[in-house]
């Protein structure tokens, strides 16, 4: 646990809890000694029990004084301390001159690590340590000097933190003096009587007096103690001052001249600033680069609204002239379509009343067809009474032309009967009923087939009138 502790505590630092803690106890000490008995003295009981504001003056004052003695306890110690370090290190780095330049370092802390806790957890210690360690981290040995720069400056940032609470009880006693001051002041005016001031005077002046005494004690006491702290601080602040000096000196001087870099590596010393520079002008390129970037994309981003704006805006005004054309377009072409719908609908009117007028004039014609249809039609019931008779006649010449044997009255009788036929033919033409067809004269045939073609003109005869007629002049011209 106590190396855990020493690893862990920085330099320069002052511990708090035993500050508050001894100087409390040392102030209740005091005031202990001087109200039992060993430290009564009027002088004690005038300047350090005559006001609250000085007893609290007094109590600030141990505490900085427990601070100052601890401060200078360490000082003290670590001064000690760092000139055995130094003799170890000085030892140690005489030891390893034979050692590889490139190995140095990663050698001598872990012969460090060797030495006694109290040397390396000792402040000149942690300064070797911590810049060993730098040196092993980042594998270079040109920023040697820069380092123990670097780790004197947080030292001495450290030191100077260390005496925040001393400056400020230091800063707070005076300022407790002069409020006793003005404590006192004001008790005394606000006790003081008036009549008693203009009948007893004497009296009444060292009332005021004795008063003002025990106000301006409390001011005295405070900027006493201000200044024995002062000095005292100023005394173990030159004593630190001077301990990390030869903690510099003696670190400086050590491992500048045996962790420094090889004199023949040229090549690491002259290429090192220039790949520094080269890494530093790359990073500042990324950045202008990615600045560069951002702008562009902010540039773009504002082109990008203005361009949207400016559309909304066309579109707007597109929509706005596309709307009253189209509007006043749409209002001509329906004034035209209502016009060409009028036009429309009267020429239907039109063509639907000559149509109606068509069509009575077609439904009298039609009446007037259909009259002539049924006189037809009772001619034609006429002619067919007539072809049945004439069948009847047809029957009874074929029921005759089978009963005559004789085939010169036959043709002599179908002769007659063709003529009659013929006759009958020409009335009823002559009459309108039928209409004469012109048939085509047959060739001469044979006498024996006269019976035959006798017979299929009485068939036909049955059919027409125009048939009849031609058998007869076939039957002439055989």
């Amino acid at each position: 646990m106590q190396v855990n502790r020493r690893s862990q505590s920085e330099s320069y630092t002052l511990p708090l809890p035993p500050v508050l803690l001894l100087g409390t106890i040392l102030a209740a000490g005091f005031y202990g000694l001087i109200l039992s008995g060993p430290l009564d003295l009027a002088i004690l009981r005038r300047y350090c029990l005559s006001h609250p504001v000085a007893i609290a003056s007094v109590s600030l004052f141990f505490l900085g004084l427990v601070g100052l003695l601890l401060k200078w306890q360490q000082g003290s110690r670590q001064l000690t301390l760092t000139k055995r370090a130094a003799a170890a290190l000085r030892r140690l780095v005489g030891e390893g001159e034979d050692i590889a330049s490139s190995q140095r370092a990663a050698w001598l802390a872990a012969s460090w690590q060797a030495q006694p806790e109290a040397i390396r957890f000792s402040w000149f210690g942690k300064r070797i340590d911590r810049t060993v360690q730098l040196q092993i981290k980042r594998g270079k040995r040109n920023q040697l000097e820069s380092d123990l720069k670097w780790l004197s400056e947080t030292d001495a940032d450290r030191q100077h933190e260390s005496y925040a609470l001393l400056r400020i009880i230091n800063w707070a006693m005076p300022m407790l003096g002069f409020l006793g001051t003005v404590l006192g002041i004001s008790r005394t005016l606000g006790q003081l009587d008036t009549q008693m001031l203009a009948t007893q005077q004497q009296e009444a002046m060292n009332q005021l007096t004795a008063g003002l005494y025990v106000a301006f004690d409390t001011t005295a006491i405070a900027l006493v103690l201000t200044v024995i702290s002062m000095f005292m601080q100023f005394g173990i602040q030159r004593l630190e001052t001077k301990l990390q000096s030869r903690i510099d000196n003696e670190a400086g001087d050590s491992l500048i001249g045996f962790l420094a870099a090889d004199p023949y590596d040229a090549q690491d010393t002259l290429l090192g600033p220039i790949r520094e520079m080269g890494s530093e002008l790359i990073s500042l390129m990324r950045r202008v680069v990615e600045e560069q970037a951002v702008t562009w994309s902010k540039s773009i981003a504002e082109s990008q609204q203005q361009w949207t704006e400016w559309t909304q805006r066309a579109a707007q005004v597109l929509e706005s002239e596309l709307g009253n054309t189209v509007d006043s377009a749409l209002s001509n072409h329906v004034r035209e379509l209502t016009k060409l719908h009028d036009d429309a609908n009267r020429q239907i009117e039109s063509r639907t009343q000559q149509w109606q007028t068509t069509l009575s004039d077609q439904a009298r014609n039609m009446q007037s067809q259909q009259k002539e249809i049924s006189l037809q039609t009772c001619a034609l019931q006429d002619l067919v009474k007539s072809t049945s008779d004439l069948r009847k006649l047809e029957d009874v010449i074929l029921e005759s032309i089978t009963r005559v044997e004789n085939i010169g009255r036959i043709e002599t009788a179908a002769e007659c009967i063709g003529e009659a036929v013929a006759v009958l033919g020409t009335s009823l033409e002559r009459a309108g009923i039928i209409r004469g067809i012109p048939i085509r004269p047959r060739p001469t045939q044979p006498t024996h087939q006269n019976t035959a073609t006798a017979d299929s003109a009485t068939d036909t005869t049955g059919n027409s009138a125009a048939a009849v007629t031609q058998a007869t002049s076939q039957r002439k011209a055989a």
